[in-house]
C-alpha cells in the first residue's frame, strides 16, 4: 500500500479529547476538562429551530449563509464590535467555528508559512496550521503577568516567513481578557511586519471585568474575526459559527470551505437568527453564574496557596502543578482513574505550558467545588 499523508501524522492529538473519552467511561467522574457550558440551550432558541424546520427550512442553504441571519450578525458587529464600513457580504456562516479557522488558515497559509499562536492557547491552531503546511511558532503567555502576552516576546519570534499572528481574545485557555492598549499593540505590530491577525473572539460575551476589545477596530484590513454561538448561547452542539473580513479575503475564504461543507444547517441558523435578536437575559445570566464560579474556584486555591491570577474572562482557570515535577498528561489521567475527576493536561495547549492543569468552570457549583478540591489535594500530596 501506497504511505497515507503526512500532514495529520504530523499533528498532535488534542489532550482535552483523550481526557474526555476517559472521563466519560468513569462513573461518577467529576467533568472539568471540556469547554462545555452546563447550561441547556434557552428554550426560545430550541423552539426556533422546531418552528422553522416545521415550516421547511430543511433544505440547503446559500454556502454563506441565509441572509437574514448575515444582515443579523452585521448589525451585532457593527454595535458590539464597533466594525466600520461592511456589509453582509463581509460575513460567512460556518459549522461553528473551527471550520472557520480551518478556512481561514486555508486560504491564507502557503507551504512553510509560520503563524504565531499563543502558548499557552487551544491546541486546534497548531493543528490546523500543520494541515496546511504551515509552521506554528508560539509565542508566550506568562502567569506572572496574568498570561498577557508582552509585545517584545511576540516580536522576538516574528521571522521573514511569518504570515500571520493568532490573537484569542478572552483567551482559551486561561481566561485572559486583554486591553484595548494590547490588542492594539498587536495590530500595530502586525502593520509593522505586514501580517494578518486572527482574532478569536468566541468568548467576547463572556467578560467579568472590562469590556471587549475587536482587533479590527485598529486596522480591518488585515483582522480576520472569528466568532461563534456555541459559548454565549449554549449551543455548542448545534455548530454554528461565523467569520468576518475583507475582500477579497472573504471571497477567498468562501472558496476553501466551499468542496468541504455545502452549508450551515438550516434550521441551526434559524436558530442563531433567534439567538441574535431575541432577549440576551440569558447570555447576562450564564455570565453572572460564571463570574460566581470563578470567584469560588479562586477562593478555594487562595485558601490552599495555589493562587496566581484571577480570569477576566471566558470560563477557565489554569493551576499550577509545577511544584509536583510531574507531567501534566500523567496528573491528568491519575486525577480520572484515582480521584474520578477530570481536567485538561496544560502541555496540550503549548511546549511551555506543561506546568499547568486546564480546568473548565462551565459545571455546576457543588460538583466544580469538590472537583478543585480534589485536584488540590493531590497537588498538595505530591509536592517535591
Amino acid at each position: 500500500m501506497k504511505e497515507l499523508a503526512s500532514r495529520p501524522q504530523q499533528t498532535k492529538r488534542s489532550g482535552i479529547r483523550e481526557i474526555m473519552e476517559m472521563a466519560v467511561k468513569t462513573p461518577g467522574c467529576i467533568r472539568l476538562e471540556i469547554g462545555e457550558p452546563n447550561f441547556p440551550t434557552p428554550e426560545h432558541i430550541v423552539e426556533a429551530a422546531n418552528k422553522a424546520a416545521r415550516e421547511g427550512h430543511t433544505k440547503y442553504t446559500q454556502f454563506a449563509g441565509y441572509p437574514v441571519l448575515r444582515e443579523a450578525i452585521l448589525q451585532k458587529v457593527l454595535k458590539l464590535n464597533n466594525y466600520r464600513d461592511i456589509t453582509a457580504d463581509n460575513v460567512v456562516v460556518t459549522p461553528g467555528s473551527t471550520p472557520g479557522l480551518m478556512g481561514i488558515f486555508m486560504a491564507l497559509v502557503n507551504p512553510g508559512d509560520e503563524v504565531l499562536v499563543p502558548d499557552p492557547g487551544w491546541p486546534i491552531y497548531a493543528n490546523q496550521v500543520t494541515l496546511v503546511g504551515g509552521k506554528p511558532t508560539f509565542y508566550p503567555t506568562r502567569a506572572e503577568n496574568d498570561f498577557v502576552p508582552k509585545l517584545d516576546e511576540i516580536e522576538a519570534v516574528i521571522t521573514p516567513k511569518t504570515k500571520a499572528i493568532v490573537l484569542c481574545n478572552p483567551s482559551n485557555p486561561t481566561g485572559a481578557v486583554y486591553s484595548s492598549q494590547v490588542v492594539q499593540g498587536i495590530v500595530e505590530l502586525a502593520r509593522k511586519h505586514d501580517l494578518y491577525v486572527i482574532s478569536d473572539e468566541v468568548y467576547e460575551e463572556l467578560i467579568f471585568e472590562g469590556a471587549p476589545t475587536t482587533a479590527a477596530l485598529f486596522d480591518p484590513e488585515r483582522v480576520i474575526g472569528v466568532y461563534s454561538f456555541s459559548k454565549t448561547y449554549s449551543m455548542t452542539g448545534w455548530r454554528v459559527g461565523y467569520v468576518v473580513a475583507q475582500q477579497p479575503f472573504i471571497g477567498l475564504l468562501a472558496r476553501s470551505l466551499e468542496p468541504m461543507l455545502s452549508c450551515t444547517a438550516a434550521p441551526n441558523q434559524m436558530a442563531a437568527l433567534t439567538a441574535l435578536t431575541g432577549s440576551q437575559d440569558c447570555v447576562a445570566e450564564m455570565r453572572e453564574s460564571y463570574r460566581h464560579r470563578r470567584d469560588l474556584v479562586c477562593d478555594i486555591l487562595k485558601q490552599r496557596g495555589l493562587y496566581q491570577y484571577k480570569p477576566s474572562g471566558a470560563f477557565y482557570v489554569m493551576l499550577d502543578i509545577s511544584t509536583t515535577l510531574l507531567d501534566s498528561y500523567d496528573v491528568a489521567r491519575t486525577l480520572v482513574t484515582e480521584h474520578k475527576v477530570s481536567c485538561a493536561p496544560g502541555a496540550t495547549f503549548g511546549p511551555e505550558s506543561g506546568g499547568f492543569l486546564r480546568v473548565s468552570l462551565a459545571t455546576a457549583e457543588d460538583a466544580l467545588v469538590e472537583g478543585v478540591t480534589r485536584i488540590c489535594n493531590f497537588i498538595d500530596s505530591h509536592r517535591f
